[in-house]
């Protein structure tokens, strides 16, 4: 079960599981290879993407991300 977090503090995350990981986040920098703490499936909304760049899912792990743009074609 997810528990929801509204973005108040400016962390850049939109919503949590239970356990602590991040399930929808947003910022102007995409997180880097290998960082911690994104579920598997996270979305990531760059907010200064440009064409194709604009979206982003975790298809790496909870201990070391991959994100990888969705570039819609």
């Amino acid at each position: 079960m997810t528990k929801p977090h509204i973005d108040h503090t400016a962390t850049g995350i939109l919503l949590q599981k239970e356990n602590g990981d991040i399930l929808d986040a947003h910022g102007t920098t995409v997180p880097a290879d290998g960082t911690a703490g994104y579920a598997t499936g996270c979305l990531f909304r760059h907010t200064d993407g440009g064409d194709g760049t604009a979206i982003y899912v975790n298809e790496g792990t909870r201990t070391s991300a991959d994100f990888n743009a969705l570039n819609g074609a």
